[in-house]
């Protein structure tokens, strides 16, 4: 959560609010989390008021905040105007310095203050006869740079002068204030205490009293002594709480600032020189070891650079800038940055190079790293960031690109808050800043923008090629490399040329820009182009014109079975067979001259090699064909390019999904072929359909039908319908070809809208896998519950571990959860009582994930097994456990919700002494060998307590030991059958939905989101993945389409298949 005070209802509400609301918009916080995290932010009055809130009676932030306001708005600071400035008069007696401060302290208060009524009332409220009046009304202001100029200027007069007067009033003081005799000791550690030179300080001593007097590290003075009617009634000292002299005055605070600097605080009101000259003394105290050379990213291969920003940041850095209006000003410090000619010292003049400097990001030394101050955003590119090895975790995601000064966006993987450390020792400075990890090619590494420039103070000077930034020991540099710079402008302006050189040039160029179909005229000769592949064949039947050679129509078929074992010589004759079929109006209205350089007239003329060319022969042999050897290459080159990309047979999938290919037979239903008489269809080209819905229908093409429902489906009156109310809304439009509804289902499936807003579906996808465990409490499951309402302690969790076999429970109310707690929880509840056990069965929070968790189990031989991403189902045992164990725990509370810390022990010793459903028996018996002995027993004396012989029971104890692997084993036995009843029951709803290695499939977005993250109009699945490995049943390994592997497995039942 980013850093903010506390509010304890005395302060402003409106500025602690906006304060709370920045940070958290700066970090992108939804609402839920804000009313989470707000009230963190209280303390005293505020903190009780929050807990006195009626339950539920805040639903969201912007009531909660109207809350805040109404209740703690009498503590509002109230605004002034620019009135009230001429009312801060200073006193006779009162210094320049205690007068500007309340001057200044006044003028914050007031809005929108214009500078010329700042002017005035200065020269109005100082002294009369004092040398600033007189400056301010012989010679205005010009501006508030101006004013506050001539300000310091008179204060260090002003300081100058009464340093000596200062000094004599403090002696004369201390001897008025000599304790009595019998307080020498103290008189003496006082004057022991006294330094013989004090701090130089940037602020008032007023300003620091105000600062530190809630901190209660400030020794309060005793009372002033003297008559109280010598002392100057307009002077007030705050830290005496008396007459007398001013708190800038006051030597007794002055001393005890002293002592405070000197135990260690008060660090940030001492003048930036003597930090210089502290920092200096302390390094060489210390004398710090160099730390050991890092590894470096050297080159980045890539295209040009772009930047911008993201939206977000806009927003962000606009609400921001709105929300800190009247803050107060930065104490100015002494430290200044500049350049001299010194700084040339090795820059290659003149030059007109950027600024590229080497920079340290998370222990990696980065080159080709641009300042660049035009960049809102600092910037790290996706290849520097990938071979710095950094884990996904530490990356944030983030929905909006980055915008260059064109308009272009550039998407951005999401952003990562790495550290920086940025000049040489001792003189370094260490800042931590939010890079955007642009996804572009990029000649350079990172982009170091205003916002990372800002945080460092840092000054950048691109003729000196340095950039400058203030540090607590001096003044800390960087030089620019000009070599680099160089190279990277050589690299972002590179264009990449090739010379092709290829015999079929012309051919290549012919399919780049491929020409319109073109149609024939009655009676003139058309040209055929056969081309042949392994599994397909193609033709291309083209008509002269000019010169030159316009396609008419292309027809391709994919070879199945033993037609892909034809010779070659066969496939060419198949595809001059295929043609004909196809094209059979064109070859009997026109003569066709095939253009091949094949023996293909002597292959049909000569059947003998094959039976099947008979037929072919004698089919071809009605048409008027002829054969020349072929002159041009062009239409050569566009057959093969058809049987190139003549895809192989496409295959469907069954509802056990399970896919199969298309019979032969049904390969036809894709294609209808018309027959005509030449003669008869000189005019008219459009073909109708008698029909029964309509009177007729319009019959398209392949081009037309992919029109329409196209546009039926997702045009502008469309609404991405079903594939049979689509088929069917076409028909009641007029159209029709033979394929439609087969199409219509076709298109919806592979429409990419529909898939990804496609229902989900509830059945299970795969048959119920359980986990069963060979032993008593050698497999557990362990799970958080939470957050529940805080309880004693600011408990909100309880963690709950479950054996496998027994179904004992043990669980813990926590406050936080962490890896040190879970540790310690499993070690004490589980190792410690019932052994060390071989299984761990968990979900994938971060709690159990980890490292330290990880190194741990693996000590103790421990094998962990992680359930699948939002799927609890697979550590099904412990969620129905903490279902039960919730249940009792509200039945139990009666409306105090606080209390259920101390009914959670009596709901576990209920759950472990109850009879199981599964095992039949309790998980005390099956623990221990005897049931427990239960409070009703001791109200209603049950016979065993009636009976109580000690000795007996002692040897009936025992005899249950001996007895209890027999009635484990019996126990394992009803297990085992109640699993198989369970899973027969389960097994009658399930629709197998299964994936095969390389499959595309979409994954649920809720599994990544939680939907009131994403809105109601969000899709409901996302990606598409693809699958890599199965992991177990109804469990896969998923991959980005880059091949970047996605960490964790994944379930059937948050996948769907994705068809492209």
């Amino acid at each position: 959560m980013p850093p903010c005070e506390s509010y304890d209802g005395t302060g402003d509400p409106m500025e602690h609010l906006a304060r709370f609301t920045s940070g958290m918009n700066l970090h992108l916080v939804p609402d839920q989390i804000m009313c989470r995290a707000f009230p963190v932010t209280l303390k005293g009055a505020a903190h009780v008021w929050f807990q006195h809130l009626t339950p539920r009676s805040i639903s969201c932030w912007a009531q909660l905040a109207e809350s805040f306001r109404s209740n703690f708005l009498t503590s509002r600071v109230q605004r002034k105007n620019s009135s009230a400035l001429f009312r801060i008069v200073q006193g006779p007696k009162e210094s320049l310095k205690s007068y500007y401060a309340r001057f200044n302290s006044e003028k914050l208060l007031i809005d929108h203050l214009d500078p010329g009524v700042t002017f005035a009332a200065m020269a109005r409220g100082v002294r009369p006869s004092t040398p600033l009046r007189f400056s301010l009304n012989k010679r205005p202001p010009e501006n508030m740079s101006d004013l506050l100029d001539r300000v310091e200027k008179y204060l260090r007069a002003e300081e100058d002068s009464t340093t000596s007067q200062h000094e004599e009033a403090h002696n004369g003081h201390k001897r008025q204030d000599r304790p009595e005799r019998g307080n020498s000791n103290e008189a003496k550690r006082s004057r022991a205490t006294l330094p013989k030179s004090f701090t130089p300080l940037n602020t008032s001593q007023g300003h620091i009293l105000n600062q530190v007097k809630s901190q209660n590290i400030l020794k309060w003075p005793k009372p002033m002594r003297g008559p109280a009617d010598k002392r100057d009634s307009q002077l007030y000292c705050h830290f005496h709480k008396d007459h007398g002299h001013t708190t800038d005055e006051c030597k007794v605070l002055q001393r005890e600032i002293e002592n405070l600097i000197t135990k260690g605080h008060l660090k940030q009101f001492i003048k930036a020189n003597d930090r210089q000259q502290n920092g200096r003394r302390n390094q060489r105290r210390t004398g710090e070891t160099q730390p050991k050379d890092p590894p470096v990213i050297n080159t980045i291969s890539g295209g040009p650079s772009a930047g911008g920003l993201s939206s977000s940041s806009r927003k962000a850095y606009a609400r921001h800038v709105n929300l800190t209006q009247g803050s107060t000003k930065r104490p100015r410090t002494s430290t200044s940055l500049e350049f001299n000619d010194a700084d040339l010292d090795g820059i290659s003049l003149p030059h007109d190079d950027a600024l590229v400097i080497t920079l340290r990001v998370d222990a990696f030394n980065i080159k080709r790293f641009l300042v660049d101050t035009g960049s809102s955003a600092d910037i790290i590119f996706e290849d520097a960031f990938n071979q710095m090895g950094i884990s996904d975790d530490r990356v944030k995601p983030i929905s909006s690109p980055l915008y260059g000064f064109t308009g272009a966006s550039a998407p951005v993987r999401g952003i990562a808050s790495l550290t920086i450390v940025v000049g040489e020792p001792p003189r370094q400075a260490v800042h931590t800043l939010d890079f955007l990890i642009a996804k572009i090619k990029s000649s350079y590494n990172g982009i170091l923008g205003r916002t990372g420039l800002n945080k460092l103070q840092a000054v950048a000077s691109t003729y000196h090629l340095v950039m400058k930034f203030p540090t607590p020991v001096g003044v800390g540099l960087v030089k620019g490399d000009q070599t680099l710079a160089r190279r990277c402008y050589v690299a972002s302006c590179r264009t990449e040329e090739t010379l092709s050189i290829d015999d079929q040039r012309d051919g290549k160029e012919y399919l780049a820009s491929p020409p319109l179909l073109s149609k024939p005229v009655m009676g003139e000769d058309l040209f055929l182009y056969l081309a042949v592949a392994e599994s397909a064949v193609s033709a291309v039947l083209v008509r002269e014109q000019d010169g030159q050679q316009l396609p008419v129509y292309y027809v391709s078929k994919v070879l199945q079975g033993a037609e892909q074992r034809y010779p070659n010589a066969e496939k060419l004759a198949f595809a001059l067979l295929n043609a004909a079929r196809k094209l059979r109006p064109y070859f009997q209205s026109h003569t066709i001259t095939v253009l091949t350089d094949k023996p293909l007239r002597r292959i049909l003329h000569k059947p003998d090699l094959s039976g099947r060319l008979i037929p072919w022969s004698v089919e071809l042999g009605e048409f008027d064909i002829h054969y020349r050897p072929r002159p041009s290459i062009k239409g050569q080159a566009l057959a093969d390019f058809i049987v190139e990309c003549t895809l192989p047979i496409e295959v469907e999938e069954s509802p056990l999904g399970v896919e199969r290919p298309l019979l032969p037979d049904q390969l036809g239903l894709f294609t209808w072929t018309l027959y005509v008489d030449g003669s008869s269809n000189t005019s008219g080209n459009v073909l109708y359909k008698r029909s029964f819905t309509l009177p007729y229908l319009r019959c398209l093409t392949t081009t037309e039908s992919d029109y329409a429902l196209r546009e039926v489906h997702e045009g502008i009156c469309g609404q991405h319908l079903g594939g049979r109310a689509l088929a069917h809304k076409v028909l009641r439009q007029g159209y029709y070809w033979p394929t439609m509804h087969r199409d219509a289902l076709d298109y919806t499936k592979k429409c990419d809208a529909c898939q990804r807003f496609s229902s989900i579906p509830r059945q299970s996808p795969s048959p119920l896998s359980s986990l069963t465990s060979p032993i008593p409490f050698a497999m557990w499951g362990m799970d958080i519950m939470g957050p529940f309402p805080p309880a004693t302690a600011q408990r909100r969790f309880v963690i709950v571990a479950v054996d496998y076999f027994t179904k004992w429970v043990e669980a813990e109310a926590l406050a936080t959860i962490s890896e040190k707690k879970c540790e310690d929880f499993f070690w004490r509840a589980v190792v410690c009582r019932f052994g060390i056990p071989r299984v761990l069965v968990t979900d994938n929070g971060k709690q159990f994930d980890n490292p330290t968790f990880r190194t741990f189990c693996a000590n103790l031989s421990i094998e962990q097994r992680f359930t699948s991403v939002a799927h609890p189902q697979t550590n099904g045992q412990t969620e129905v456990t903490n279902r039960t164990l919730l249940q009792g725990i509200k039945k139990k509370l009666n409306g105090a919700k606080g209390l259920w810390v101390d009914e959670l022990p009596k709901i576990l010793w209920a759950y472990n002494t109850t009879t199981r459903t599964s095992t039949g028996e309790t998980p005390f018996s099956l623990s221990f060998g005897t049931d427990a002995l239960i409070p009703v027993e001791i109200g209603l004396p049950s016979l065993r307590v009636v009976t109580d012989d000690p000795v007996q029971n002692e040897e009936d104890l025992r005899a249950n030991l001996d007895l209890l692997d027999e009635r484990r084993e019996q126990a394992a036995v009803r297990l085992a059958a109640y699993k198989h009843r369970v899973s027969k029951f389960y097994d009658q709803r399930v629709r197998h939905r299964a994936f095969r290695v390389g499959d595309l499939v979409l994954r649920r977005i809720e599994a990544s989101a939680p939907r009131e993250a994403v809105g109601k109009l969000a899709p409901n699945w996302e990606g598409p993945y693809r699958v890599v490995k199965l992991a177990g049943p109804g469990a896969y390994h998923l991959e980005h389409i880059d091949g970047k592997a996605i960490p964790r497995t994944w379930n059937a039942a948050n996948l769907r298949r994705y068809y492209a």
